[in-house]
């Protein structure tokens, strides 16, 4: 009897599991997975190729910037919300947006996206304060 309910339990148990277990969504990256409102989660600063990578947040962004939303919309606007600590004046904007390979363009300018899962994104820029120096900025959907 106990072999019997032993084995139930085990049914059971495999049967659940099979359930409960989804297939992984494919996170391409496209402009239907893209789009979708963003927040700073980190960004980094190298002085050059060699030196070593620091936090550069308060280097490129005001404390009031770093809570800030960015939302890139399906009909290629964006809007960004100065959102949590308001920054003096309010830096609200909105723009227009675009895709191409893996280059993100929004107001003319442009980034490259460095990586891309679907809970976020990664672009980096070179020379962005002195020639050889780059900075990375790690965002997360919200």
């Amino acid at each position: 009897m106990k072999d019997v309910n032993r084995f139930f339990i085990i049914a059971i148990a495999s049967t659940f599991s099979f359930i409960s277990c989804k297939k992984k969504d494919n996170c391409s990256f496209s402009e239907s997975n893209f789009v979708g409102s963003y927040k700073i989660e980190s960004v980094t600063y190298k002085m050059s190729a060699t030196s070593p990578e620091i936090d550069g947040t308060s280097f490129i962004f005001d404390p009031c910037e770093v809570d800030d939303i960015t939302t890139f919309n399906t009909n290629h606007t964006y809007t960004y919300t100065d959102a949590g600590t308001q920054c003096t004046p309010p830096g609200d904007d909105t723009g227009t947006w675009s895709l191409n390979g893996n280059t993100l363009t929004f107001d003319g300018a442009q980034q490259n996206i460095d990586s891309f899962d679907c809970t976020g994104f990664v672009f980096s820029q070179t020379d962005y304060d002195t020639p050889g120096d780059k900075v990375t900025v790690k965002l997360k959907r919200q």
